[in-house]
């Protein structure tokens, strides 16, 4: 994705990272992270931007939007 200048969250991807989960980090330093719980059987959200936190919250969404729409993913309950 970040080779491709895709975009998530309305900014360009700088980098995707796949260890232990996937987090995506935009060209203004906001990432989002989804992870497995490492005790709940469920998904972890968390989103840092050091631009604003409006930023932070549109990072959110994106992924909220994203998983959602993927019903394979099963209970979700993570919201800010």
């Amino acid at each position: 994705l970040a080779k491709s200048n895709a975009a998530f969250a309305d900014q360009k991807i700088r980098d995707v990272v796949t260890v232990n989960g996937v987090r995506i980090t935009n060209e203004d330093g906001t990432w989002g992270l989804v992870r497995a719980s490492s005790n709940k059987p469920e998904l972890v959200v968390v989103c840092e931007s050091p631009v604003s936190e409006a930023r932070m919250r549109a990072m959110f969404k994106a992924i909220d939007a994203l998983i959602r729409q993927s019903p394979e993913v099963g209970a979700y309950n993570q919201s800010i």
